[in-house]
């Protein structure tokens, strides 16, 4: 995988999660939480923030999965709130992920193979035929603007094609 595809998608998980890290904070003591980024038709897709004693107590976790915990995770979910659920470890520490700065700090507590599994996932789900995995940085973005101008009313658009501009 091209590394500034992936160094775009970590950042752009990182800005996101840190509105949610940002906010729990606020929240004296804030520390299971989450942030969705899809819930629609049954499925959801969110990263929730647990601690280890929290999903220790969860059954049919395998061994491996255990292994990459630290105290506090970020954990990576796609179900469809019946009979699939796959969970990824985006992220390990052991302080709060409250405690996080910036959103900087986060990107360097994300695992970049967990995170892929994630994202594929993520854009599966929403439909998006993007397959990031096995692109050159050049070719991505243009399937990402092509994405989004796809999906965006014509009312948004004029503000879009100013970003892509620059």
């Amino acid at each position: 995988m091209d590394e500034k595809v992936i160094a775009y998608l970590r950042e752009g998980v990182a800005l996101d999660l840190y509105q949610s890290i940002k906010a729990a904070r606020k929240i004296k003591d804030q520390k299971v939480f989450r942030h969705t980024m899809l819930d629609e038709n049954g499925t959801s897709v969110f990263v929730g923030f647990f601690p280890k004693a929290e999903l220790d107590e969860l059954p049919d976790l395998d061994q491996s999965f255990r292994d990459r915990l630290k105290i506090f995770n970020a954990i990576g979910v796609v179900t469809d709130g019946e009979t699939r659920l796959d969970m990824y470890v985006l992220g390990s520490m052991n302080k709060p992920f409250t405690t996080l700065q910036s959103h900087n700090e986060l990107m360097k507590q994300l695992d970049d193979g967990p995170l892929s599994a994630f994202m594929e996932q993520y854009f599966d789900v929403r439909g998006v035929n993007i397959d990031f995995m096995n692109m050159e940085y050049e070719e991505f973005m243009q399937a990402v603007e092509k994405e989004v101008f796809a999906n965006t009313p014509m009312s948004e658009m004029s503000k879009l094609e100013e970003l892509f501009k620059n």
